[in-house]
């Protein structure tokens, strides 16, 4: 009972920042899929931009993720912040955070998820909400430019 209102506000989403999620974040075998709501904050839209291994996130800012697994469990941790977060195959488990301090920390997988556990690792990267909207639309520029040139 002690812990209780401190565990609401990280589990029980009635309790969850309103603001829409910013990505989803999917563990597959064996690595960190993860797709950015566009300017649009809608996910599931024409500009998404989608990155591997590398979450980046404004700092001083709630932060709602949708988390999922492709194929078996995975667990997403990030050991700087304190949180982790089992991903279950066929859930979709919203999870939010506020990073308090600018910079790259680790984001690994906490579920011994098959042979290629190993190279469940990925960055975290908390940067200032000018910097962060940089690198998104940096990253989307890069995914039309690819797109433009593929086959």
């Amino acid at each position: 009972v002690y812990q209780y209102g401190a565990w609401r506000k990280v589990k029980i989403p009635s309790y969850f920042p309103d603001v829409p999620p910013l990505a989803r974040v999917t563990g597959e075998q064996f690595g960190w899929r993860i797709v950015y709501a566009g300017p649009d904050r809608a996910l599931d839209t024409a500009d998404d931009v989608h990155v591997l291994n590398d979450f980046h996130v404004p700092v001083n800012q709630d932060v709602v993720l949708l988390l999922e697994s492709r194929e078996v469990l995975h667990s997403l941790y990030f050991p700087h912040l304190r949180l982790k977060q089992d991903a279950v195959p066929g859930l979709t488990i919203r999870v939010w955070f506020r990073a308090l301090k600018e910079g790259t920390y680790d984001l690994v997988c906490a579920e011994l998820c098959g042979w290629g556990h190993y190279k469940m690792k990925g960055r975290l990267v908390v940067e200032s909400e000018e910097a962060w909207r940089d690198w998104r639309a940096e990253r989307a520029r890069d995914q039309n430019r690819a797109a433009a040139e593929a086959p």
